[in-house]
Protein backbone atom coordinates (compact mmCIF):
# COMPACT_ATOMS: atom_id res chain seq x y z
CA UNK A 1 0.00 0.00 0.00
CA UNK A 2 1.47 3.70 -0.93
CA UNK A 3 1.17 6.15 1.32
CA UNK A 4 -0.07 9.62 0.55
CA UNK A 5 3.21 11.45 0.73
CA UNK A 6 4.61 9.03 -1.61
CA UNK A 7 2.38 10.43 -4.12
CA UNK A 8 2.96 13.92 -3.67
CA UNK A 9 6.45 13.18 -3.55
CA UNK A 10 6.15 11.49 -6.63
CA UNK A 11 3.78 14.40 -8.14
CA UNK A 12 7.01 16.86 -6.70
CA UNK A 13 9.42 14.70 -8.66
CA UNK A 14 7.00 14.78 -11.87
CA UNK A 15 6.69 18.58 -11.93
CA UNK A 16 10.37 19.25 -11.16
CA UNK A 17 11.28 16.93 -14.11
CA UNK A 18 9.01 18.58 -16.08
CA UNK A 19 10.31 21.48 -15.96
CA UNK A 20 13.52 20.90 -16.50
CA UNK A 21 13.16 19.81 -19.50
CA UNK A 22 11.30 23.04 -20.33
CA UNK A 23 14.07 24.56 -19.13
CA UNK A 24 16.84 22.82 -21.42
CA UNK A 25 14.77 23.11 -24.34
CA UNK A 26 14.53 26.78 -23.77
CA UNK A 27 18.03 27.26 -23.37
CA UNK A 28 18.79 24.81 -26.30
CA UNK A 29 16.67 27.37 -28.46
CA UNK A 30 18.85 30.33 -27.28
CA UNK A 31 21.63 29.12 -27.46
CA UNK A 32 21.48 28.13 -31.74
CA UNK A 33 19.57 31.58 -31.70
CA UNK A 34 22.66 33.09 -30.10
CA UNK A 35 24.96 31.34 -32.74
CA UNK A 36 23.06 32.03 -36.04
CA UNK A 37 23.33 35.66 -34.56
CA UNK A 38 26.96 35.22 -34.10
CA UNK A 39 27.40 34.25 -37.56
CA UNK A 40 25.35 36.88 -39.32
CA UNK A 41 27.44 39.26 -37.22
CA UNK A 42 30.77 37.29 -38.85
CA UNK A 43 29.56 37.55 -42.25
CA UNK A 44 28.62 41.79 -41.81
CA UNK A 45 31.87 42.35 -39.99
CA UNK A 46 33.70 40.80 -42.68
CA UNK A 47 31.57 42.57 -45.53
CA UNK A 48 32.62 45.86 -43.13
CA UNK A 49 36.57 44.81 -43.59
CA UNK A 50 36.43 44.78 -47.11
CA UNK A 51 34.28 47.97 -47.27
CA UNK A 52 36.80 49.36 -45.42
CA UNK A 53 39.53 48.06 -47.47
CA UNK A 54 38.04 49.60 -50.32
CA UNK A 55 37.87 52.65 -48.76
CA UNK A 56 41.37 53.19 -47.59
CA UNK A 57 42.84 51.81 -51.08
CA UNK A 58 40.46 54.41 -52.35
CA UNK A 59 41.80 56.98 -49.72
CA UNK A 60 45.52 56.02 -50.90
CA UNK A 61 45.09 56.38 -54.41
CA UNK A 62 43.01 59.79 -54.04
CA UNK A 63 46.11 61.35 -51.42
CA UNK A 64 48.60 60.80 -55.29
CA UNK A 65 49.02 64.55 -56.16
CA UNK A 66 49.49 63.09 -59.77
CA UNK A 67 45.91 61.94 -60.05
CA UNK A 68 44.65 64.60 -58.10
CA UNK A 69 46.06 67.13 -60.59
CA UNK A 70 44.77 64.49 -63.56
CA UNK A 71 41.22 64.48 -62.30
CA UNK A 72 41.42 68.65 -62.44
CA UNK A 73 42.88 69.10 -65.48
CA UNK A 74 39.66 66.20 -66.64
CA UNK A 75 37.24 69.08 -65.55
CA UNK A 76 39.06 71.41 -67.15
CA UNK A 77 41.22 73.70 -64.84
CA UNK A 78 44.70 74.86 -65.73
CA UNK A 79 47.66 76.63 -64.28
CA UNK A 80 48.34 80.11 -63.90
CA UNK A 81 50.81 80.01 -66.69
CA UNK A 82 48.77 77.41 -69.30
CA UNK A 83 46.18 78.12 -72.21
CA UNK A 84 43.06 76.33 -72.52
CA UNK A 85 43.00 75.15 -76.33
CA UNK A 86 39.65 73.93 -76.81
CA UNK A 87 39.29 71.12 -79.55
CA UNK A 88 36.34 71.59 -81.67
CA UNK A 89 35.69 68.62 -84.48
CA UNK A 90 36.34 69.64 -87.84
CA UNK A 91 33.57 70.31 -89.70
CA UNK A 92 32.74 68.46 -93.24
CA UNK A 93 34.03 70.16 -95.87
CA UNK A 94 31.67 71.71 -98.55
CA UNK A 95 31.63 69.78 -101.84
CA UNK A 96 33.38 70.53 -104.48
CA UNK A 97 31.12 71.68 -107.65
Amino acid sequence: MERPIHRFLHLIFALGTLHLLVLLTLEAQRYFQIRHNAAVAQVRLEQLEQRNQKLSDALQVAADPHYREGLVRQMGYVHKDELLFLRTPPTAAPPNP
